[in-house]
């Protein structure tokens, strides 16, 4: 009978077990960088996804904001019956408007913090410069350049204080490239209408009583016109203010949000039927 040493027995135990080859431990570690890499390329996308998510709601929100300011002014505009809101010298990129506030059926043309019943309401006429000044990165921000008024209306027209107070609007903000009524483009955020002598139709289109005061890129209302203006239109872009991530440049350009309004001037819609000979705040 062969008896083995405790020492042969143990290299015969070890012989028996089976471990993994050179083969399998390479197959397992490229499976397991597969995997890794599949978990990290989720997890890129999940942040991504996120960034994006919360930009476009932060742009949405500012342009939100920035568009109420703006549409608040405009209602406020007719301050008289006749009143001419808009000033000489706005443009595409600039609005010069003069509106008010007040409790009474004529809004007192000094800007008081002491109106109203209760004497703790803002109220009087005010002119208000809603600006955008571009940067190097083609965005810009948008500022409101507020002059409180200081007298009664002297030739259509309060004066106003020469000292102003910025308010800043949003920031990031690209205006539409579009063209005009006459097919000349260039950047815009306000465009300027007046009524026409009759409304206008097609079978594209509905009836409208307003028509283009068109302006090229650089110029600006002329007294006349500004007399005229019964509505404005409003459009930009707002991007984000922050970059939660380090996105690329191209994707940076898909977050703006785009807001568009128009407002009329007046008290009442004038005929779109009959000769239309109403004017700003009529």
């Amino acid at each position: 009978m062969l008896i083995l040493s405790p020492l042969r027995r143990r290299l015969r135990r070890l012989r028996g077990e089976r471990g993994f080859t050179l083969v399998e431990t390479l197959v397992a570690m490229v499976t397991g960088l597969v995997v890794t890499g599949a978990l990290f390329a989720i997890l890129e996308f999940s942040v991504r996804q996120a960034s994006y998510i919360s930009q476009t709601a932060q742009a949405s929100q500012v342009s939100r904001t920035a568009m109420t300011h703006i549409l608040d002014e405009l209602h406020s505009a007719c301050v008289s019956t006749g009143f001419s809101p808009v000033q000489e010298k706005s443009s595409p990129t600039e609005l010069i408007l003069q509106n008010g506030y007040g409790e009474e059926a004529e809004v007192p043309g000094v800007y008081t913090a002491k109106g109203g019943s209760t004497g703790s309401k803002s109220e009087g006429v005010r002119q208000d410069t809603i600006k955008w000044a571009e940067t190097k990165e083609g965005m810009g921000y948008l500022t409101d350049y507020v002059q409180l008024g200081t007298g009664a209306e002297s030739g259509g027209k309060y004066p106003v204080s020469s000292t102003s107070t910025p308010v800043r609007l949003a920031a990031n903000v690209t205006p539409a490239e579009t063209a005009n009524s006459k097919g000349e483009t260039g950047k815009w955020l306000f465009r300027y209408y007046e009524y026409a002598s009759s409304s206008s139709s097609s079978t594209s289109a509905a009836a409208s009583t307003l028509t283009e005061i068109p302006l090229k890129s650089g110029s600006s209302l002329s007294a006349s016109e500004a007399e005229k203006v019964a509505a404005v239109e409003v459009r930009f872009k707002t991007g984000s203010y922050t970059k939660e991530v380090n996105l690329k440049k191209a994707e940076e350009t898909t977050i703006p949000s785009e807001l568009q309004t128009e407002t009329t001037f007046a008290f009442s819609a004038p005929s779109s039927e009959s000769k239309i000979e109403a004017g700003p705040c009529e």
